[in-house]
């Protein structure tokens, strides 16, 4: 089964989910909630249809995903009350706050992002940096030339791409030929090898990379520590829900061709929300997911990492105050950057 196919499948499955939805007994306006999500198939996507169905097995909230959005553009939607929740990024709450990067000809964004609030933050998995073994591409000096995927023109995940690139290269695109497409033909493009290598955040174990690995030969490039240290990467690395980490040089199997670990950079997203959303549905929808934390463990191995008290790291936007609730009632301590601004 190709990725696309997979995706597609799940797509389905996503949509059989909200047919059902409809097909449940109508409920006041407030009960239906419009939601944002990441590409099928995809970490948040995981996470966001988990708990969708954990929500209407336990809740009257009715919530309708559209899947296939960008972080950067929901969190903005968010900001004009134009949905209700959607996949966070603490990157791209630094950048709206102080209206920079893809909002730097936004000039009302750092006043929008005062509508922005938090419920959960998660890991979303390092970003991999993946060739086939036969590229002859061993380092990232050898991409010269080549053509690579880094993410949607635009996107945070392609913000860090191009910093990866530069900081351990000095190359820019026009160096290298950088394939604008969307993740799911990006990854698409890397499987039918029209693309030399492809930067993918995504979970640890990854599917998509398993997918690779059967079909072929892959080697992990690691970022060199220089590059973590020198230019636009190490600025980045100073924002909230960035990080370095080791990816295993045998997680994928024998067709992994890695010696040993390889360093990467993490990245964190989140579930967020906007002010206008009534405290009672955020205060349910957040007790819903914690009171069945087992369906997320158990939908994949990464998501065993979430837990209340890591659903509290790398925030760098205030707790709605339904959310806030819910973590007081239950004895946790929320820090001082993610307290609720009705609550200071």
């Amino acid at each position: 089964m190709t990725l696309i196919h997979r995706r597609q499948a799940l797509a389905g499955m996503a949509a059989l989910g909200l047919a059902g939805a409809a097909g449940r007994p109508a409920f006041a306006q407030d009960k239906n909630l419009r939601v944002h999500t990441s590409a099928p198939g995809s970490s948040s996507f995981v996470f966001t249809t988990t708990w969708q169905t954990v929500a209407q097995q336990s809740t009257d909230y009715v919530m309708n995903v559209t899947a296939g959005q960008t972080s950067t553009r929901s969190t903005l939607d968010a900001a004009k009350g134009q949905v209700d929740f959607y996949i966070s990024s603490p990157a791209i709450n630094h950048y709206m706050k102080n209206g920079i990067q893809m909002y730097k000809d936004m000039a009302d964004a750092p006043e929008l992002f005062k509508n922005v609030r938090s419920m959960v933050n998660f890991p979303l998995g390092p970003y991999h940096i993946i060739t086939y073994a036969d590229s002859g591409i061993e380092t990232l000096e050898d991409c010269r030339g080549r053509r690579i995927f880094i993410g949607p023109p635009g996107g945070a995940a392609t913000t860090v791409g191009l910093a990866i690139m530069e900081s351990a290269t000095g190359m820019k695109p026009g160096d290298y030929e950088q394939a604008k497409l969307d993740w799911t033909s990006g990854q698409q493009a890397f499987q039918d090898r029209q693309v030399d290598l492809a930067i993918i955040p995504t979970e640890l174990p990854s599917p998509a990379v398993m997918q690779f690995a059967l079909l072929s030969e892959i080697r992990l490039i690691g970022i060199p520590e220089e590059a973590t240290q020198q230019g636009p990467l190490q600025e980045m690395l100073s924002i909230p829900g960035r990080t370095i980490q080791d990816i295993p040089g045998d997680i994928y199997g024998e067709n992994q061709i890695n010696d040993g670990p390889v360093k990467a950079v993490g990245s964190w997203v989140g579930i967020g929300t906007q002010k206008d959303v009534p405290e009672e549905a955020v205060y349910a929808l957040t007790k819903v997911m914690f009171e069945n934390l087992a369906a997320f463990h158990g939908a994949a191995d990464w998501m065993k990492f979430f837990t209340p008290e890591t659903a509290l790291l790398q925030m760098n936007a205030p707790l709605h105050k339904g959310a806030y609730r819910w973590y007081v009632e239950n004895g946790h301590q929320v820090p001082p950057e993610a307290m609720p601004v009705e609550a200071s």
